[in-house]
């Protein structure tokens, strides 16, 4: 039996924990298969790579089917299933980590340098590993900061299939969903 769950929000601690217990959950529960309706706009890298861990490792097949964005660290955690379809005007966003301090001296100021480095190394590494994108490609994807249409992404091999995806309504679906309010001129961003 296929089991579904909706993740439509940002990559964070909380949402990560009630992610990987619904995968959990599920795996207990005897199903044969998860699906993921997956939207997000991204967020923490640390919660990005544990929950593409959590996927690589299941030992039921997980799917993740692209509802809408695919933003940031969400591109990993997309990558992690080895099966991955999207909706047609899915979209994927490859851009550099970034960090949120505003105020530092010198030494805090080198040491954020170097882990946005690291980071941007990894995800680069992931992303160039689980595509048919070449790593210096995949590089100058994520400085530029480039979208892709859902197109784009199969030609990449990011998808593997653009299909419309319906659950027939008696199916089991876990939803976790996190709304974050919009700022006056549209954007998520607090």
């Amino acid at each position: 039996m296929e089991q579904y769950i909706r993740f439509e929000g940002s990559i964070t601690p909380e949402t990560t924990s009630r992610l990987v217990a619904s995968i959990n959950r599920i795996k207990e529960s005897g199903a044969e298969k998860i699906t993921i309706l997956f939207s997000s706009l991204g967020g923490s890298i640390y919660d990005g790579f544990l929950v593409a861990s959590t996927i690589e490792t299941s030992k039921i097949p997980i799917r993740i089917h692209a509802t809408n964005h695919v933003d940031s660290i969400a591109n990993v955690i997309y990558l992690s299933a080895e099966e991955r379809t999207a909706e047609s005007y899915a979209k994927f966003y490859l851009h550099g980590a970034s960090t949120g301090v505003m105020s530092m001296d010198e030494r805090m100021l080198l040491d954020q340098l170097s882990s946005l480095r690291t980071n941007n190394h990894r995800i680069a590494h992931y992303i160039a590993e689980h595509t048919d994108i070449p790593l210096a490609k995949v590089r100058d994807l994520m400085r530029k900061g480039t979208t892709l249409s859902a197109d784009v992404a199969k030609k990449f091999k990011i998808i593997h299939k653009v299909c419309h995806l319906e659950v027939k309504p008696d199916q089991p679906m876990e939803e976790i969903i996190v709304v974050i309010p919009l700022r006056r001129n549209g954007d998520p961003n607090p």
